[in-house]
């Protein structure tokens, strides 16, 4: 089938003209965002501190008490880097809450670990600020994102790759053996062209691309790839019997991947960033670290959150491209850190490794949500203060109370709620 049959099926005009521009060779000169994003560059290249203001604790304590990721322009909801946006993540650190911690706590050339990465907020914002990062997790969601931050080629290349596939023979694709949950977010020929790329992708180690692929996999606007459903928590898609179906929201049709994935590739690259990286990032666990003692200059990261988000529940359609079926996704649930039961238990096993990691003297900086429930609530923060300093020896230096607006809050309820962000110094 010719070329132009494949683009004339896409329904959208958009992705029509994006496609076209494509293998013309004109996209980069005619592509257009929905929407841009200041990017100030200044931000990466000032430091809180010169040698006439130096960084010691009650300095670092003051500027934090300050919560400058909630004023202009940090509050902004698409604040930073487009790479930061590279394929979402349920729970993840806000980049302007990561660009405050690592400038408040770090200086260029540190050592910078996040044992909890999810896909790399920290350790991006880390790199882009001239640190040194390691970002380790046992969600393998999350590394392929991570990771296709810091696998960074021109981007010429990524658009030269998409040209030169140009079509998809999907005849010789066969979805019979995927399950039926999949296939109802998804046309069956859109299905067959992700399970095409992901194989390609992946075989080839393409990691970048693997993220935009992943990043335009569902949503609720034509940019996405399935029936309407949440770009971050994929709600299951209503069937024809349900009495609230909507055939323009609800039925699959056909949407072309690889424009889709050139409109993604132009995005991420809109704002610019350097090629080069003193970042990696790793798939493990926090709980049996593979790095060397005393090598680490600050841990700050987000843990798990006291059992109130699904880390495997949430990214499961993601998590099935990533080839983890329901049963490996069930084991990966039990795998990671989030049962209340063993929640401080697991977190002791994370704090002696971190504490072995860690140099004499440096700072571990946590953002921890709290757990309400309809009777009560649990301060994360506190009790993780307290088996740190109790039983690992670590000293708090302050918790400091960052208060979400409602705007930003999932829940219906009116109730507050914080992050909180823990401070902690390792003593040995």
């Amino acid at each position: 089938m010719a070329i132009d049959s494949f683009i004339e099926k896409e329904p959208y005009p958009r992705y029509q003209r994006i496609w076209t521009d494509l293998l013309r060779g004109k996209l980069k000169k005619s592509f257009t965002l929905e929407f841009n994003k200041k990017f100030d560059s200044k931000q990466y290249t000032d430091e809180f501190y010169s040698d006439n203001c130096p960084r010691i604790e009650r300095n670092t304590i003051k500027l934090l008490k300050t919560v400058g990721w909630r004023n202009e322009p940090y509050d902004k909801q698409h604040w930073g880097n487009w790479l930061h946006s590279l394929s979402p993540y349920q729970g993840r650190m806000t980049p302007s809450l990561a660009h405050w911690l690592v400038k408040i706590f770090s200086k260029k050339g540190d050592l910078v670990l996040d044992p909890f990465m999810g896909v790399g907020t920290v350790s991006l914002e880390a790199d882009f600020l001239q640190r040194r990062a390691v970002g380790i997790d046992l969600n393998i969601y999350g590394y392929m994102v991570a990771k296709g931050k810091f696998e960074r080629k021109p981007c010429d290349y990524y658009l030269n790759y998409l040209t030169n596939i140009e079509h998809i023979d999907v005849s010789k694709i066969d979805i019979t053996d995927i399950p039926t949950w999949i296939q109802a977010y998804f046309h069956h020929e859109t299905l067959k062209e992700i399970v095409y790329l992901n194989r390609k992708l992946s075989e080839e180690n393409e990691w970048f691309l693997l993220g935009c692929l992943m990043g335009v996999l569902h949503g609720n606007r034509p940019g996405y790839l399935s029936v309407w459903t949440g770009c971050i928590i994929p709600m299951t898609p209503r069937s024809a019997t349900h009495p609230n179906y909507r055939p323009d929201k609800d039925k699959p049709e056909y949407r072309a991947v690889i424009p889709r994935m050139a409109a993604k590739i132009m995005r991420m690259y809109s704002t610019g960033f350097p090629l080069e990286t003193n970042a990696k990032v790793l798939l493990g666990d926090a709980r049996h670290l593979e790095l060397a003692d005393n090598s680490i200059d600050v841990v700050i990261c987000s843990p798990p959150y006291y059992n109130t988000l699904d880390y495997v529940g949430q990214n499961r359609v993601r998590l099935y491209f990533c080839g983890l079926n329901k049963e490996k996704q069930d084991n990966l649930r039990q795998e990671l850190i989030q049962d209340s039961k063993n929640y401080l238990e697991d977190m002791v096993k994370v704090g002696k490794e971190l504490k072995r990691v860690l140099k004499d003297e440096s700072l571990i900086i946590f953002v921890l949500g709290d757990v309400h429930r309809a009777k009560y609530s649990i301060n994360t923060a506190k009790e993780v203060s307290n088996v740190f300093q109790e039983e690992l020896g670590f000293k708090e230096l302050i918790t400091v109370n960052d208060e979400i607006p409602l705007n930003k809050v999932v829940s219906q309820s009116k109730r507050k709620k914080f992050d909180r962000i823990l401070v902690l110094k390792n003593q040995k």
